[in-house]
């Protein structure tokens, strides 16, 4: 890792690593933000894909380790990175977790939520809720791992940590090939 190379991180293959991960993040987004609703065109008493499929307990797992499907393109770029994974698996994540989302549950037709789990299709209240730097509070209506897991500030502190993760690895193979 941070071997001295030719020059490796180009800006045509930064782009191409943010457009991977971005174009499978918005997809996983799309499938991510479909519910069935019993009651068709009423977003009330709907089931998460998560749900539909067993519940966060199997379905969140799965969509940690689908976000590794983009870094497999990373298998076409020469010379073969780590980095490349790393950064094309955070990126997809930092996509995921973002905003997009919750746009796209509003463009199926579901709600978003805000304070107390309450329904909403405000997407800046539902930005301010869920991304909430110092909330200490779970955002899912169900917990993962452990009570109020994760919580508003886990969310957005590692969107914070996963983005300065990627730029320190392209600044640091950049300052390395520099040398």
């Amino acid at each position: 890792m941070f071997k001295k190379t030719k020059k490796v991180w180009t800006k045509k293959r930064i782009m191409l690593i943010i457009l991977v991960s971005i174009s499978y993040a918005t997809w996983f987004d799309f499938l991510d933000s479909i519910a069935y609703c019993p009651a068709s065109n009423i977003p009330i008493n709907c089931l998460s894909i998560g749900e539909v499929f067993g519940g966060n307990h199997l379905y969140q797992p799965w969509n940690i380790i689908g976000h590794f499907i983009p870094a497999l393109f990373m298998f076409f770029l020469k010379p073969l990175k780590i980095e490349y994974f790393i950064a094309v698996f955070l990126l997809s994540t930092v996509v995921m977790d973002s905003p997009i989302w919750g746009i796209e549950r509003l463009l199926h037709g579901n709600l978003l939520w805000a304070e107390d789990h309450i329904p909403t299709t405000s997407i800046v209240e539902w930005i301010k809720y869920y991304y909430n730097p110092i909330g200490m509070y779970g955002v899912w209506d169900h917990d993962w791992i452990f009570e109020n897991f994760p919580s508003a500030a886990v969310i957005f502190w590692s969107l914070v940590i996963r983005i300065a993760v990627v730029i320190s690895l392209i600044y640091v193979e950049k300052k390395i090939n520099k040398e």
